[in-house]
């Protein structure tokens, strides 16, 4: 086999990017020029035969990704054993990082020291930092795409992303993990399971969202049959998989417009974390069930606002499959609209 054909193999199946989730990728430099020829040296060994090779692993990728529609882990199965030969017992999974702009806009992933389009266009180069931060610079070695910001997606060998499972038993949740070609992987590490959980049924989770400051989409936790579970829990239960992990008492709310209720709705999903209980305050609403409480009102008009410490949306979810514990239904009047709460 060609070196050139084994570097592409080798960056399709085991691609693997350094950096710091959600660091903002512009760093402050003196040398401009040596920063550029350093990055323009190490592309230009590879590039010429990579080209004839591939383009640049061009990753389909889909931010609310569950398992595939030929794979149902909710019919109490376990899956089936994989014999697939990997990479040795430390193996992680493969990962990739999406770029966004200063103003939230995606840009690409990175590829190497390359951030490429969905075409497989090279946009910029990269020279990490210390802290694993990016210097993107153009053709030219000038700094360019200044205050973007990266996430990284776990994913399969296709560059779809991997679901988080939740390993249940007898109706409870007993840790997470990531399933790869039939073997587990630690929440935390991504690093592979040993020895693997055995007796379990692997369920996937949703995602739940919060966008940042930026309106780039950032992970909060996860979800499953309605009840939530932080991020922090997700990644400190033990792998041993011997004691219950309990949710986090919050609740979905399933939100209904026929149009986005105003501009503070754009990137949100009609899927909202709302504070468990919350519909069972008093004084929440009127005879005809419209919300009366200035509270929720605001919370429902800027779902960005956090009530108790919540907030979130469960990405990419339409209002018939969110599944939350209560709906609230949002009806336009020229003069006052309003939002009406049914159990």
């Amino acid at each position: 086999m060609s070196r050139a054909r084994q570097l592409g193999q080798s960056m399709t199946e085991y691609l693997v990017v350094l950096g710091v989730t959600g660091a903002a990728l512009l760093a402050a430099t003196t040398d401009v020029t040596t920063l550029f020829d350093n990055v323009k040296r190490g592309y230009s060994t590879q590039s010429s035969e990579m080209n004839k090779v591939q383009q640049y692993d061009r990753y389909k990728v889909s931010f609310n990704a569950n398992a595939d529609e030929d794979e149902d882990f909710d019919d109490g199965d376990t899956p089936p054993a994989d014999d697939t030969e990997l990479p040795g017992a430390d193996a992680q999974l493969p990962t990739i990082e999406m770029i966004y702009d200063a103003n939230g806009k995606l840009l690409g992933q990175m590829n190497g020291d390359m951030l490429v389009d969905a075409a497989g266009n090279i946009l910029a180069w990269c020279q990490r930092t210390e802290t694993g931060d990016c210097v993107f610079v153009d053709e030219n070695g000038n700094i360019i795409y200044g205050g973007a910001s990266g996430t990284r997606l776990w994913v399969d060998e296709d560059g779809k992303e991997l679901p988080l499972m939740a390993l249940t038993s007898g109706g409870k949740i007993y840790g997470f993990a990531y399933l790869y070609k039939n073997k587990y992987y630690s929440a935390s590490t991504r690093e592979l399971l040993s020895p693997q959980p055995t007796g379990m049924t692997a369920k996937p989770m949703r995602r739940v969202v919060e966008l940042d400051s930026k309106g780039v989409p950032q992970t909060a936790g996860y979800e499953l049959g309605g009840k939530l579970y932080s991020l922090k829990s997700t990644l400190s239960t033990s792998t041993t998989f011997t004691e219950p992990v309990d949710s986090e008492g919050t609740e979905l709310v399933t939100v209904k417009f026929t149009s986005l209720p105003n501009s503070d709705w754009e990137g949100y999903s009609p899927c909202l974390v709302m504070p468990g209980g919350w519909s069972d305050s008093n004084g929440l609403t009127n005879a005809n069930g419209e919300l009366v409480s200035a509270v929720f009102l605001k919370k429902f008009n800027d779902p960005s606002i956090r009530l108790d410490g919540v907030s979130g949306f469960v990405n990419g979810a339409s209002a018939s499959d969110c599944g939350g514990s209560s709906t609230v239904t949002y009806t336009y009047d020229p003069v006052l609209s309003t939002w009406t709460l049914t159990k």
